[in-house]
């Protein structure tokens, strides 16, 4: 049997109940494991796409225009599959602010800043993140942040075996959130310090290791983005491109769900 096959809706008959059928018939067996049916797509109004109504969006230019990656999020993370789903520039444009350009700008101020570590003679990189005092010795919102990263790689690792892609954007777009509003805003005068102090290289090397593990955790998702951070944040033990890395593991030894719960409570 096939692990896993997906149609739109109209092919129920045609498709999902054909193979099964055949497959019973001759085989005495289903001929797949798991199955998707897809929504319709459909224009900002609910109208279903077609040459007539002149609603049709061509994909190349919503590319050019949105990315990709955007395109490939929102039919990937951004809803249920089997829902019917309203496509346009709106929902792209919500798409690349609130999830590709937070991730995008946290990676570039973790690079921002370790540039102007650099310029002052504080070389800070891959290597040095290696350096930093233990997650068990680093303050409360490190290991906060620690907790909520290993989480979410279980959380999205149990989603995508599971086949539920838009349970693990869901969980990669709050903790993005959580990464750039909260964890980010909180430690700014700690990345002004720059890495020499103990508190520097803390944050400086919990910012590292959240982008490693969450770039690879996007990879399905966002590969073109992805590959491109990857570039960046990779040290030299590091495949070239992120589609060549291992999958991340959480660590249940640095989830704290006190620790998040009483954070979660703070926010509140």
């Amino acid at each position: 049997p096939a692990q896993f096959i997906c149609e739109a809706i109209d092919q129920t008959r045609g498709w999902f109940y054909s193979l099964m059928a055949v497959g019973c018939l001759v085989f005495g067996r289903n001929s797949y494991e798991n199955v998707v049916c897809l929504g319709l797509v459909v224009d900002e109004r609910g109208r279903k796409m077609s040459k007539h109504l002149g609603n049709v969006l061509e994909p190349l230019p919503v590319m050019e225009a949105h990315g990709a990656d955007a395109i490939r999020w929102f039919f990937a993370a951004s809803g249920s599959p089997w829902s019917t789903r309203r496509i346009g520039d709106a929902a792209l444009d919500e798409i690349v602010r609130k999830v590709l350009l937070t991730y995008w700008n946290t990676v570039s101020f973790l690079v921002l800043y370790a540039n102007a570590a650099a310029a002052q003679g504080q070389a800070w990189g891959p290597a040095q993140a290696a350096e930093a005092p233990p997650a068990a010795g680093r303050p409360l919102l490190d290991r906060w942040l620690l907790s909520e990263l290993h989480a979410t790689t279980q959380e999205v690792t149990a989603s995508l075996e599971g086949f539920d892609t838009a349970g693990a954007g869901r969980r990669l777009a709050s903790f993005i959130d959580d990464l750039s509003n909260w964890y980010v805003r909180r430690s700014r005068r700690r990345f002004w310090e720059g890495p020499a102090t103990p508190d520097g290289s803390s944050a400086f090397a919990t910012l590292y290791e959240s982008l490693h593990v969450l770039t690879r955790l996007m990879a399905p998702l966002t590969p073109f983005l992805a590959d491109h951070v990857w570039a960046v944040l990779r040290g030299p033990d590091d495949p070239e491109s992120v589609h060549l890395a291992s999958w991340p593991a959480a660590d249940e030894a640095l989830i704290d769900a006190r620790l998040s719960a009483q954070v979660a409570q703070t926010r509140r």
